[in-house]
This record gives C-alpha cells, sequence and structure tokens, in this order.
C-alpha cells in the first residue's frame, strides 16, 4: 500500500495550523500558555501577539506541517515498495 503524499501533505498542514491557530487565540484571549506562544512565535518571522500574528504563526505552521507530511508520506513509500502482499 502507498501513502498519497500530496494527500498526506494537505492534511497534515491543515490539521497543525488549525491546532495552532486555536491554541494561539486561547492564549491570546485568556492569556494561558502566552509565554508558550511567545517562545515558538520568535521562531516564526513575522509574529506578534494579536489575530493576524496568530494568522502568520498558523501559515509557518501550516507549512512545517506540509513539509513534515510529505517527508512522513516519502519515507513511508520508500520502505513499503519492498515489502511483498500475501
Amino acid at each position: 500500500m502507498q501513502l498519497d503524499i500530496k494527500a498526506l501533505a494537505l492534511a497534515s498542514g491543515i490539521v497543525i495550523g488549525a491546532f495552532t491557530f486555536v491554541i494561539a487565540q486561547v492564549a491570546f484571549l485568556t492569556g494561558t500558555g502566552m509565554a508558550y506562544i511567545n517562545a515558538v512565535g520568535a521562531f516564526h518571522p513575522g509574529y506578534f501577539p494579536g489575530l493576524f500574528g496568530t494568522c502568520i504563526m498558523t501559515f509557518w505552521m501550516f507549512v512545517y506541517g506540509v513539509i513534515g507530511g510529505a517527508a512522513l508520506a516519502y519515507i513511508y513509500n520508500y520502505f513499503a515498495k519492498g515489502e511483498k502482499t500475501a
């Protein structure tokens, strides 16, 4: 069985991006976990606390999810090639 690289890449990007958006908004609105969000945001160019900054961080996490999902599917497909079905 082979994994669809594009499908897994997009699914990973959407899930990680949506998760990041929700977590960042909860942290911004309630203040809970703001230190974590600021620490993670330091690695994302253009991030600042607020709605627009959250969208920027969501974009970067979407990109990381796409890259990670594509890499995972590629590696899985590479190792699954030699597998024989019964």
